[in-house]
């Protein structure tokens, strides 16, 4: 009797994709969605806006209903306060942009002044200055004032069709009624990207919220010191503090470049070196050492992560990108790191605390048999309690 040929072990499905080959899918997959944003960004970015504030006021829709306010005043008072700060936001960044482009040109003498005594100072050191005495006479505060406006021109467009889809805020101010029980009906299918979802809202909420009060405050301690050295427009500067808030990282070099460049074209060094200390002093007390104490991490995600996002929502979303820079990344982080089985290995990385990425595991559903099946996944029959 011949020996018995030992099985061939099982390979499992043949028609299985080599390991590199769905990264690769995954990236381009995303590449062509990212295309797809940039393609509509005049659409996506003011609407995006739209429903972070609608989620943001959310809150007071609840509360109101709780003190017996009826349904319809509720949605009022909440769709009057959704077009309130979008006044608040995006009228600061265009009344800013356009005081700053407007007045820089004023100074285009003291500048060239400035300018002239640089390169005197230089060619008495020793350095040639030839180069840069060429560039003089193409160099002035146009230019500088050129920047703002052409980010002016691409906050306006969006502003523009802003006002044809400012409807949209009714349509889901109202829909936002029912948010809850949408979010548990997507739970019984799909209870991780309920969970992203609620994550998210709850994220951005406490993103908006914290980033606008600390923002207040910033904004009238600069104004008061800018009172106070003499700067002139201190008003301006204030509001244009208020919003690079919005804007990570970069955002308080953006607000201390103008009052310090006017500064030094209206007083001299003295004033100009005076608004950069205040400005750091001011920052580092109220964003760095305060903020955090009373706040905690507001965003969930590491400063470069955060630096990048502002790289990249920027290319795709345009300006309005650098204020939803936070807000977009956070909804990515949600749905498909936190709580996602094959991408939660990444929240590792990108996770401003390493222990919180360990403790927001993905849910690992109960299984049950089908005849004739491999195991499936059982729909979810409660909500997840959270931690």
């Amino acid at each position: 009797m011949p020996p018995a040929r030992t099985p061939a072990p099982d390979t499992g499905n043949k028609s299985a994709l080599p390991p590199p080959l769905p990264g690769v899918l995954i990236l381009a997959g995303l590449i062509v969605a990212c295309a797809g944003l940039k393609s509509v960004a005049n659409i996506i970015g003011p609407v995006f806006l739209v429903l972070t504030l609608v989620i943001t006021v959310q809150p007071l829709n609840a509360w109101l209903g709780r003190r017996g306010v009826p349904r319809a005043l509720a949605t009022v008072a909440s769709l009057l306060m959704v077009y309130a700060l979008l006044i608040i936001v995006l009228g600061s960044v265009v009344w800013s942009l356009t005081r700053l482009g407007t007045t820089l040109p004023n100074y285009t003498s003291q500048f060239s002044e400035l300018y002239q005594e640089g390169l005197s100072g230089l060619n008495r050191l020793g350095v040639s200055t030839e180069m840069l005495q060429n560039a003089a006479s193409s160099i002035n505060l146009g230019s500088f004032a050129g920047v703002a406006r052409a980010a002016l021109s691409g906050l306006t467009s969006g502003l523009s069709l802003l006002a044809l889809i400012a409807a949209m805020v009714v349509f889901l101010v109202i829909d936002a009624a029912g948010f809850h029980e949408r979010i548990e009906m997507i739970r019984s299918e799909r209870p991780r990207i309920a969970d992203g979802l609620l994550d998210f809202a709850k994220s951005t909420r406490k993103y908006w919220i914290v980033t606008t009060i600390f923002g207040f405050i910033v904004a009238l301690l600069d104004v008061g010191a800018l009172l106070i050295i003499g700067v002139p427009l201190a008003v301006t500067w204030g509001v244009l503090a208020f919003v690079t808030n919005y804007i990570p990282n970069i955002g308080f070099l953006l607000g201390l470049i103008p009052p310090a460049l006017i500064a030094l074209l209206d007083g001299g060094g003295g004033p100009a070196l005076a608004v950069v200390i205040t400005y750091t002093a001011i920052n580092l007390i109220v964003q760095v050492l305060l903020q955090p104490r009373i706040t905690g991490d507001a965003v969930g995600i590491t400063g470069t992560v955060a630096f990048l996002s502002l790289i990249f929502w920027s290319f795709i979303l345009g300006p309005l990108g650098a204020l939803l820079a936070i807000p977009a990344t956070i909804l990515v982080k949600s749905l498909l790191v936190d709580h996602s089985q094959t991408g939660h290995w990444f929240g590792a990385l990108i996770n401003s605390s390493p222990t919180k990425a360990s403790k927001q595991k993905p849910v690992h559903l109960p299984h049950r048999k089908v005849a004739g099946s491999t195991a499936v996944p059982a729909p979810a029959a409660s909500r997840r309690k959270s931690s």
